[in-house]
């Protein structure tokens, strides 16, 4: 299995020089900007470059299309919740309050940059391969310790089914999201099932 820290790369041009990741981080960070500051309708590849200081033409060197800009920064997020996830389980928490823990960290990425997170979520739903929707699965699987016994069936259901919560809440940007009903609805549901095998 293909480790989730390292965000699969949509990207045409793998950046070496220090130079060229300052040119993919800004192309990233304007796509950011623009959809947090003027919204989806906004973002486009001639917009971003604009925004972000280079020509179109650099831009399509790193990004063949946008939604592969957004794809990136889908899979830049989950690498980000999956080094998380692996701080807490060596820190010796318990089951129990890493998930709760990894659950508040998941979200609060989520309230940082709405806009975006909506319009990469939606980019990776329509465009990524099976890998990449994978992979960013997985790293949710990755903060819920199975109980003894179970299988990697038992796995992918509750990894899928928490995934799938906070993706419609996402989507349909939940207003309660960001509270703590909302964490606490979903650590029942991840012990609700480890209780239930």
């Amino acid at each position: 299995m293909p480790d989730p820290a390292e965000p699969s790369q949509p990207a045409r041009r793998r950046p070496k020089q220090a130079r060229a990741r300052a040119t993919k981080a800004a192309i990233l960070e304007a796509a950011i900007q623009i959809l947090e500051g003027e919204g989806e309708a906004a973002f486009n590849t001639n917009r971003i470059a604009e925004r972000a200081g280079v020509s179109i033409g650099t831009l399509y060197q790193y990004f063949a299309r946008k939604e592969h800009i957004l794809i990136e920064l889908g899979m830049r997020e989950t690498a980000r919740h999956r080094a998380n996830n692996k701080r807490l389980i060596e820190e010796g928490l318990s089951t129990r309050e890493a998930t709760r823990a990894s659950m508040r960290f998941y979200i609060s990425m989520m309230k940082e940059t709405p806009a975006t997170r909506r319009a990469a979520l939606k980019a990776i739903r329509d465009e990524a391969t099976p890998e990449q929707m994978g992979k960013s699965a997985d790293t949710t699987s990755y903060l819920l310790p199975a109980p003894k016994g179970a299988t990697r069936t038992d796995t992918f259901i509750l990894s899928r089914a928490v995934m799938g919560v906070v993706q419609a809440a996402v989507l349909e940007d939940y207003r309660g999201l960001y509270g703590k009903a909302f964490e606490d609805g979903i650590v029942r549901l991840i012990e609700g099932y480890r209780g239930s095998q």
